[in-house]
């Protein structure tokens, strides 16, 4: 054969070889970039729910106003149609019925990770129409001592202790719940282990129940005809639960590409708890006063606590510091 002859059959098979390879790269790299814009529109809807949920835990911590059972199950109602109208808006489904069914369909949970326990939200079908979320009472941190004491976490360093010898509560910060109970806190009364127990607690009972939670969900789909698989996401213990926030998971959802989104994410918004203050009465000059809790002089009575400064004002309070 000529040199030329084996130029051109050479060129003949290496040409579409060449814009094949090209091809197939490109349509991988532009999976991969539908993949990794979808994660983030999952990831930026989280973060913008869990914003939602913080802000509603502040108005309740700052203002320290606890809330009735309907009017909590309202304002779970309300942060879930933020998610789920933030997450359509992302992933362009808008107000589709069926798109957005669909979508829920691949969210098997979500918990709602409030300051003092959380909120699991699952699927059920309606008389086989649709799926309609619903929203689970809320579960304490709680974990039992060996002496029969338990201990209801917060997400900080406050909790309050059931003491089973007297029957009674005990709400503090960890070093008063300490001064106070001693040794009937067992090992907790280290700090480091108080908060390592926290977390391993939280996230022990969140493993538990979201297991559950996508034991449920498989079993709904398999009643609907449908074959999806579900499994409990990676990292759950690796999280550190500090902020409250929301925890989701979206599995097996198809995007335009041919490919299948996986994704797990917790976004999370800190809850700071404003200073208590004290009222009390000041016989000399003859006033009624307001410290913080950590500098009540000694002997002073508490007439009421108040934590916002303006209401221990507008009841004639003098407001001082520790200084």
């Amino acid at each position: 054969m000529k040199p030329l002859s084996i130029l051109m059959f050479f060129l003949i098979i290496a040409i579409p070889l060449t814009f094949m390879h090209d091809a197939r790269q490109n349509y991988l790299d532009n999976g991969e970039q539908k993949y990794k814009q979808y994660s983030d529109h999952f990831q930026a809807a989280v973060d913008d729910t869990a914003y939602y949920l913080s802000q509603l835990e502040a108005q309740q911590s700052g203002l320290n106003v606890h809330y009735a059972s309907a009017k909590e199950l309202e304002f779970g109602e309300e942060a879930l149609a933020v998610f789920y109208n933030n997450l359509s808006m992302k992933f362009g489904i808008g107000n589709n019925g069926v798109e957005r069914q669909n979508l829920m369909l691949h969210i098997p949970a979500l918990v709602f990770l409030k300051y003092d326990g959380y909120v699991l939200i699952t699927l059920e079908d309606a008389e086989g129409k649709e799926m309609k979320p619903i929203i689970w009472p809320k579960r304490p941190y709680t974990y039992k001592l060996s002496n029969g004491n338990v201990v209801y976490f917060t997400l900080d360093d406050h909790a309050v202790v059931y003491q089973k010898s007297t029957n009674q509560f005990v709400e503090g910060k960890h070093n008063e719940l300490v001064s106070e109970l001693g040794s009937g806190l067992i090992r907790l009364t280290d700090i480091n282990v108080f908060r390592q127990i926290r977390q391993n607690t939280i996230a022990a009972s969140l493993e538990k129940d979201l297991g559950g939670a996508v034991n449920r969900h498989m079993e709904l789909m398999k009643r609907m005809g449908l074959n999806v698989q579900f499994s409990l996401p990676r990292g759950l213990d690796e999280q550190a639960y500090q902020n409250v926030g929301l925890i989701a998971f979206m599995q097996g959802y198809p995007l335009p590409g041919g490919e299948r989104l996986d994704a797990f994410s917790y976004g999370g918004g800190a809850v700071v708890q404003r200073t208590a203050l004290i009222g009390v009465y000041e016989p000399a000059p003859r006033q009624f006063t307001a410290y913080p809790e950590a500098c009540v002089p000694v002997g002073r009575d508490s007439i009421e606590v108040f934590y916002d400064p303006e209401e221990a004002a507008s009841k004639g309070y003098f407001i001082r510091d520790c200084s």
